[in-house]
């Protein structure tokens, strides 16, 4: 036997036995969840109102109330009356007191004639969701007011949009949660014991402090763009800011920034790696309570959620770890990659599994990938994570045992590792438009109760 498959074998072995602990644990949460799987709701969906859906009344009513599937928040929800002839009235909306899951707004006596109410409000994932009812009162043979969103005086989103979502906080979410992944993986290998050697820390070292940098700038952006996508009047210093960053959506966005922030403070001013790796795992750990995960069976979709970032983000650092190796440690660079593709190996598996999870909780079949514009970005998702997959067999297979015989080889192999890199940053910020698209789902309502509705 060789001595560069020895090398290799010892690499792999104390990584067996968590590759298959890992893969018996996830494998046996999808057969739990497929046995359990309980179908949701993907954002706040209207449940019932009064007026009914085209009702006809013979006298006008006093009030409109709207009860949703989720909690929601009154200060948050806009209400607008939209008459047959085009006019809009405001509604002044307050929230019910009997119950957290409905709101309430009072109205003037009506005319005879057709109405709309248009109705927007923040879902459990903390997007944005309207639509609209009509109803009539006395006459019954008067055309219903056309579907008209911009009764709210305001667009539905804020900046420009793809596939229903808006472009800059999907943006914005994707570079903080990668840049985040980013620190945590490049961290959790400088404290590996077993993999982290005198003098390689030096360089990796300084990139996790502009990693971390960065992420608590785009976390925070991020967290301002998603204010302005969310409350009414998409402004930051508005009323409804405040009742947003209180909400439940809100703590969590704040406490990933906050954590972001320690993660740094750990690193560039305490300097304490484990303690900056404990910061930005638990960022990790927080952010797999946020987005749809938050709406769409929490039980299962929140760890699964978790779980999928923070191998995401130790396959990420495993790459970076190794494109940031100094150069005046070469001579422990074919050990420490060898150790390093072990972890990006279990992170993969990892990956994919708690991946298919979310699948099948957001997902209500799988035609659902080619017919919806959630599923066709899950389908570019699926491809790029495909193409990481063939990288990492091609790094680990093809190019680390000859590695061993041939250390020249090291810059091709940074080379094809940056490229993974690419891919992977491409995949995920495919994951932070994913968050902002609504995922197919069963619509758990009498459909003849709503009759407008979109979401972002």
């Amino acid at each position: 036997m060789s001595d560069s498959t020895k090398m290799v074998r010892r690499a792999r072995s104390p990584f067996t036995t968590g590759v298959r602990n890992a893969a018996f644990v996830v494998c046996c949460s999808i057969v739990m969840l497929l046995t359990a799987r309980s179908v949701a709701d993907a954002h706040a969906s209207l449940v019932r109102s009064e007026p009914a859906a085209n009702a006809h009344l013979r006298v006008s009513p006093s009030e409109v109330r709207l009860l949703f599937s989720e909690e929601v928040e009154p200060t948050l929800a806009q209400l607008s009356l939209v008459a047959d002839d085009g006019s809009t009235t405001r509604l002044v909306v307050a929230g019910d007191p009997h119950d957290v899951h409905a709101i309430i707004a009072p109205l003037v006596s009506l005319v005879p004639g057709s109405y709309r109410i248009v109705w927007r409000v923040v879902s459990a994932d903390g997007h944005p969701v309207e639509g609209s009812i009509v109803f009539w009162v006395g006459d019954s043979a008067v055309q219903a007011p056309p579907v008209a969103p911009a009764a709210l005086n305001t667009p539905s989103t804020w900046g420009p949009t793809i596939a229903g979502a808006p472009i800059i906080p999907a943006a914005l979410r994707g570079l903080g949660l990668g840049f985040l992944m980013a620190l945590a993986g490049l961290l959790f290998c400088l404290v590996m014991p077993r993999v982290a050697s005198e003098p390689s820390q030096l360089a990796p070292m300084r990139l996790a402090r502009w990693i971390a940098l960065g992420a608590v700038m785009l976390l925070a952006l991020h967290l301002a763009a998603w204010i302005m996508n969310a409350t009414p009047d998409h402004r930051l210093g508005s009323d409804s800011t405040s009742a947003l960053l209180a909400s439940s959506i809100g703590r969590i966005e704040l406490w990933r920034t906050g954590l972001a922030v320690l993660a740094l403070w750990a690193l560039v001013l305490a300097r304490r790696t484990r303690l900056a790796l404990l910061f930005a795992v638990i960022a990790l750990v927080v952010s797999g309570a946020s987005g749809h995960s938050a709406a769409i069976d929490p039980v299962w979709a929140e760890p699964a959620r978790s779980l999928h970032l923070l191998a995401g983000g130790a396959w990420l650092g495993a790459l970076l770890y190794l494109i940031a190796y100094d150069r005046n440690g070469m001579d422990t660079f074919t050990r420490d990659a060898l150790r390093v593709s072990s972890i990006a190996l279990v992170a993969a598996i990892v990956v994919i599994l708690s991946g298919v999870v979310q699948a099948l909780l957001f997902l209500s079949s799988p035609w659902d990938l080619f017919r919806s514009a959630y599923g066709a970005v899950l389908l570019a998702k699926i491809l790029g994570l495909l193409c990481l997959i063939a990288f990492g067999a091609y790094h680990r297979y093809r190019v680390l045992p000859k590695l061993v015989n041939d250390a020249t080889l090291s810059n091709r192999f940074r080379t094809t590792v940056r490229s993974e890199i690419v891919v992977m940053s491409i995949v995920v910020l495919l994951g932070g438009l994913l968050a902002y698209i609504s995922p197919p789902h069963h619509m758990q309502m009498d459909h003849s109760s709503q009759v407008h509705t979109s979401t972002q």
